[in-house]
């Protein structure tokens, strides 16, 4: 698979779905960001960023996402769920890029294609330790 076989158009209404999506998720769970992060190799793009007070996340902003640290690089190469209630106080994770934003919680989801590829993630951040109560998670 080339990068360009990659290359992924999301449709206007899809966007606008999604950013209700991740501004109500923000408010319920009461974080400062909600994040739908797009796989675009070799980086990650902020593809929906909530509207949310505190959220230092920009659309379209991107990181190279392989040996970056993220969060989000350990939900695309596991394709499984990730819960980091404090990264300051994790050994795997104090290092994160994500802590220079002040953002030292997380709870993501892979987010695939119909064919099982990778998209990305949709994920929420939050600035204090959270360990997500389990309606979250199935939220």
């Amino acid at each position: 698979m080339t990068v360009d076989e990659f290359k992924i158009e999301v449709p206007f209404e899809i966007i606008t779905n999604w950013q209700e999506i991740v501004d109500i998720l923000a408010e319920i769970i009461k974080v400062p960001a909600g994040l739908i992060m797009k796989y675009d190799d070799p980086e990650i793009v902020v593809l929906v960023s909530s509207r949310s007070k505190g959220n230092p996340y920009i659309r379209g902003q991107s990181e190279k996402l392989w040996s970056s640290g993220l969060y989000c690089e350990t939900v695309i190469r596991t394709g499984k769920k990730l819960m980091v209630p404090n990264a300051l106080e994790d050994e795997n994770w104090k290092d994160n890029p994500d802590i220079k934003l002040d953002m030292i919680s997380y709870l993501g989801y892979p987010l695939n294609l119909p064919d099982g590829r990778p998209f990305g993630t949709i994920c929420v951040l939050d600035n204090k330790h959270n360990s997500y109560s389990e309606i979250y998670e199935n939220l």
